[in-house]
C-alpha cells in the first residue's frame, strides 16, 4: 500500500513564517526603541493570526492512499475512505482552484496552495468512480497550475517588514 503525502507548496510557507518573525522583530524593536502604545497593539495583532497561519499552514498535510484520505489541519486529523466521498466537485476563483469533496458527513476543500496540486488530484479522480465526480470538475482541475500570486504577495509583505525593521533599528 502507498501513501502520497502532499503539504502547502514551500515556497508559501517559507515567506510566511519569515513575515510572522519579521513581525515580531519589529515589535521587540518597539519594546527596546521608542515605540508607541498603539504601535504595539497594532503590531501584536497582526503577530498572532499572522503567527497561527504560518504554523497551521506548516502543519497542514493531505496523505493518499488505497484506502482514503488522511487530512491534517491545525490540530485536527480526518480520515475519509473513498466509499465515503459522494461527489467530487471543482470551484475556480481567478487563479484560485478548489477539490471540493462531498461526503455522508460533510464536505471539504483542497485548494492549489497544496504543492503538486496536479499530482493530488489525478490520485483523488483515478479512486474515483465516474459517476462521482462532477462533469466539468475534470476539466477545471487539469487546468490549474499553481497559484503564484499568493507566493508573491507573502514575499513583498516580507519586503516591506523588513523594511520596517530596517527603519526601527536606523531611528
Amino acid at each position: 500500500m502507498t501513501t502520497r503525502i502532499y503539504t502547502i507548496n514551500r515556497a508559501l510557507v517559507v515567506p510566511l513564517a519569515l513575515n510572522a518573525v519579521l513581525l515580531l522583530t519589529v515589535l521587540v524593536l518597539t519594546f527596546i526603541r521608542t515605540g508607541t502604545a498603539a504601535e504595539r497593539f497594532l503590531l501584536a495583532a497582526a503577530l498572532v493570526p499572522m503567527a497561527v497561519v504560518a504554523v497551521e499552514s506548516s502543519l497542514r498535510r493531505v496523505a493518499v492512499s488505497d484506502s482514503g484520505l488522511a487530512l491534517t489541519k491545525f490540530f485536527k486529523q480526518r480520515a475519509l475512505n473513498w466509499a465515503d466521498i459522494t461527489h467530487v466537485g471543482a470551484l475556480s476563483v481567478r487563479r484560485k482552484v478548489y477539490l471540493v469533496l462531498t461526503t455522508t458527513k460533510g464536505f471539504h476543500v483542497l485548494s492549489n496552495a497544496y504543492g503538486r496540486f496536479g499530482d493530488l488530484v489525478r490520485d483523488v479522480l483515478a479512486r474515483m468512480d465516474a459517476e462521482r465526480v462532477e462533469e466539468g470538475a475534470r476539466e477545471i482541475l487539469e487546468a490549474a497550475g499553481e497559484n503564484r500570486m499568493n507566493i508573491f504577495a507573502a514575499w513583498i509583505a516580507a519586503a516591506l517588514l523588513a523594511a520596517v525593521a530596517a527603519m526601527k533599528i536606523a531611528s
